[in-house]
């Protein structure tokens, strides 16, 4: 995507500019160069990084996508938590980092038809940690390099809510439509697959039709208003198989019950009539319990991967109050996604010698494909970030 190429060229230029600069460092302390073989106390800083964020991309499942353009707008429509921490701990040369974040979000859209609404939630958190070695330490600005990993889970669940009185409606038009088919197979009047085709275009006509009657829940899961993928993109093929299946188990049944009757000619075929007419009621409310079953469910996935990383965190402090950082990471290497990559560029302010805030812009990048699972998207906007440092 434009916007990926954009940011991803970005930070390569940052972070060659940031070697001739400074380094991101979370501690807003000016300190002299110092030997590796000096003995320094332990450092450490907490802050509390708020990002602004939007999202782009693509997220699929089971071969279906969506196409995820989110603003930071929507975003806050459909927040119900978000949380971010970061700490680092920092001796000499050496340094330990780990950072958490976690957003939920949620969503109610109304369909029409046999689904009459869906409540989606997406709870998608990431977990960094790393270790990072100073390569160059100047009075004004320092070079680190950094190795780590995160964590991405998607937690997605998408919940189906039916119209039960709909459901009945369709269920007993469905049946009185195939009981004539029902009525000639049970007297071998058509073959089994000549029984199947008919099956197969009134299931059409009159119930995968009613799913999603406007093509609304296709429109909305193809364009949502969170970023989730389509789990309910196949829910006409998975119903219309239910459906299939539950006919031919009535079928089978019904065969078994005028074979044992071991009648013939205008005999048996009256004795099929009377025995199809008979059990209408009782299949089309079987199958409207199916169906509804079928249309009221919770569908969910939950989707984990872990990407190694290297990078380089640069400052430079302008003054005892002001400086600037840029944070560079790449990684994936396909352990699990085939390319991750973060960028975060600050201006920061020492409030005081152990409070700072910092303003900046923060990108970050995964293409993760596994398990018919597709998670394609950039993450990036304003952050600010306060913290203390002791």
């Amino acid at each position: 995507m434009k916007t990926r190429f954009f940011l991803f060229g970005f930070t390569v230029s940052a972070l060659v500019s940031s070697i001739t600069a400074g380094t991101l460092e979370l501690a807003p302390k000016e300190t002299a160069p110092l030997s590796i073989t000096q003995t320094e106390p332990w450092q450490f800083t907490i802050a509390v990084p708020g990002l602004m964020p939007s999202i782009d991309g693509t997220i699929g499942v089971r071969g279906r996508n969506a196409n995820i353009d989110i603003g930071l707008d929507q975003i806050l429509q459909h927040l119900d938590m978000m949380f971010a921490m970061r700490g680092e701990a920092r001796k000499g040369p050496f340094g330990i980092y780990a950072e958490v974040f976690y957003v939920g979000l949620s969503d109610d859209t109304q369909v029409g038809g046999l689904i009459n609404n869906v409540h989606e939630v997406v709870n998608p958190y990431l977990i960094d940690w790393g270790v990072s070695w100073r390569l160059i330490n100047q009075p004004r600005w320092f070079v680190d390099f950094a190795a780590g990993s995160h964590y991405t889970n998607v937690y997605e669940q998408l919940e189906l809510h039916s119209d039960p009185p709909l459901i009945q409606q369709t269920s007993q038009r469905f049946v009185t439509n195939i009981s004539d088919d029902l009525v000639a197979r049970l007297n071998n009047d058509i073959s089994h697959s000549a029984f199947i085709t008919q099956l197969k275009a009134t299931i059409d006509a009159d119930i995968t039709s009613q799913i999603d009657r406007h093509n609304s829940l296709d429109r909305h899961q193809r364009k949502p208003r969170i970023p989730i993928a389509p789990l309910g993109g196949r829910i006409e093929e998975d119903v219309a198989r239910v459906v299939q299946n539950f006919i031919q188990t009535k079928e089978t049944a019904l065969r078994a019950r005028v074979d044992a009757l071991r009648l013939k000619g205008a005999a048996r075929r009256a004795a099929v009539r009377r025995i199809v007419s008979a059990t209408e009621t009782r299949i089309s409310n079987q199958l409207a319990l199916t169906l509804n079953t079928k249309l009221a469910q919770a569908i969910s996935r939950d989707d984990g991967w872990f990407d190694p990383y290297v990078g380089l965190h640069t400052r430079y402090n302008f003054n005892k109050t002001f400086y600037t950082a840029v944070r560079g990471e790449v990684g994936g290497f396909g352990v699990g996604a085939d390319l991750m990559w973060q960028v975060e560029g600050v201006l920061g302010i020492n409030v005081t010698r152990s409070v700072f805030t910092e303003i900046g812009y923060r990108a970050l990048a995964a293409d993760f494909e596994n398990d018919n699972f597709t998670f394609d998207t950039v993450l990036h906007g304003p952050q600010i970030t306060t913290g203390v440092t002791f």
